[in-house]
């Protein structure tokens, strides 16, 4: 175990409510003291505030479809709005990256800046970054070793990580940390980043610890569960809330309680865990689980830990399991009619995956010391 920094310290969470997603988010700008975060940083790089880049990751590529408000994606309103607030402090080098990902065994013309467009966002005031094409190598150590980093994630003098408040069935749920995974370069994940001894929450935190996040904000105005709540939501949970921190770890363990899991039962967690130790968190805000929600169910996830070791068995789970996609964006080959079989088929049976229980399973891992506050 190794402190870090950033995510071994102390940290708050804020928790706001309501029904106007763009007020939520100012409040938490102010409660969470984001600004005055960034001006700190802003100050020790003794750069010019026109030459400080600052790095967005929103949760963007699982997208399919344009929806709004989407379950799966993190709303561009949101992050624009963000975008706004940085350039009126004087930040004006702003970069929204990402990397493109498993949807290409399945379908044509997913860059970033496709996706993107789909969804709504203009690119005003900032850039769209795709980290595919930006390839550098890197030195992460651990099961990566000698591999690539975007070149934008790389440079950023700040680091902030947008997610989307959803399940996910290879880890219980998906928050700030798991975002970041979506920053590895390669599209092809399943072979890069869940096998050859690597496991991806390994390849994860790896990332995390050597490209540090510095701020973490997670959509949950609507939130996708069940056990397909990372890909689609046919029903999206209203949970109508905007975290924030300054410890994506933290985050993501306050999100977790939201749901009624143990955060320790989160592969992603449980890894920060082993590498950074633990700390107090200070919740600020309803720490009440929401209710009526579904998570996905424990022997889903062993299952899917299972299969991630044989490639081929999960390049074809990702088609089998993929979402309906927007037209712009058609089939790589003529038989994705039977891969839209097998994807009717799946949604006609993933309420049999999920479970509206708590999961408070033990794990061989270190409680976090904690602190509530209102």
């Amino acid at each position: 175990m190794q402190p870090h920094p950033l995510y071994s310290r102390d940290a708050s969470v804020v928790i706001e409510e309501g029904f106007e997603k763009l007020e939520l988010l100012d409040r938490a700008i102010e409660r969470s003291q984001f600004l005055e975060n960034v001006e700190a940083v802003f100050r020790a790089s003794g750069k010019a505030r026109d030459q400080f880049l600052i790095a967005i990751k929103p949760n963007l590529m699982t997208a399919s479809i344009p929806e709004n408000p989407s379950p799966v994606y993190t709303n561009p309103d949101l992050v624009e709005h963000l975008i706004g607030r940085l350039r009126d402090r004087g930040f004006t080098d702003i970069a929204l990256v990402e990397a493109r990902n498993v949807y290409d065994y399945s379908y044509q013309g997913r860059s970033v800046q496709a996706v993107a467009e789909m969804v709504g966002y203009s690119g005003q005031g900032y850039r769209v970054e795709d980290l595919s094409e930006q390839k550098e190598p890197f030195d992460y150590g651990g099961v990566l070793g000698r591999h690539y980093v975007g070149r934008s994630w790389r440079d950023a003098d700040y680091r902030i990580s947008f997610a989307k408040n959803k399940s996910h069935w290879q880890c219980f749920y998906t928050g700030c940390m798991k975002n970041v995974y979506g920053c590895l370069p390669e599209w092809d994940k399943m072979k890069h980043y869940h096998e050859s001894g690597r496991k991806f929450y390994e390849c994860c935190i790896l990332i995390l610890d050597n490209f540090p996040v510095h701020f973490g904000f997670l959509d949950a105005y609507v939130s996708g569960d069940g056990f397909a709540g990372h890909v689609r939501d046919p029903d999206p949970n209203p949970t109508h809330s905007i975290f924030a921190s300054a410890n994506v770890f933290a985050l993501d363990w306050v999100m977790g309680e939201k749901m009624g899991v143990n955060p320790a039962l989160n592969f992603v967690v449980q890894e920060a865990l082993h590498r950074w130790g633990t700390f107090h968190i200070t919740r600020v805000g309803n720490l009440a689980p929401w209710p009526d929600w579904h998570n996905v169910r424990p022997f889903v996830i062993v299952v899917m830990s299972v299969a991630e070791r044989f490639y081929g068995f999960s390049r074809f789970c990702s088609r089998a399991l993929a979402s309906d996609q927007d037209k712009r964006f058609p089939p790589v080959s003529r038989w994705q009619w039977f891969f839209g079989i097998l994807q009717r088929i799946s949604k006609m049976v993933e309420r049999l995956a999920e479970t509206k229980k708590p999961l408070k399973g033990k794990v061989a891992a270190p409680a976090i010391k904690s602190q509530g506050a209102l």
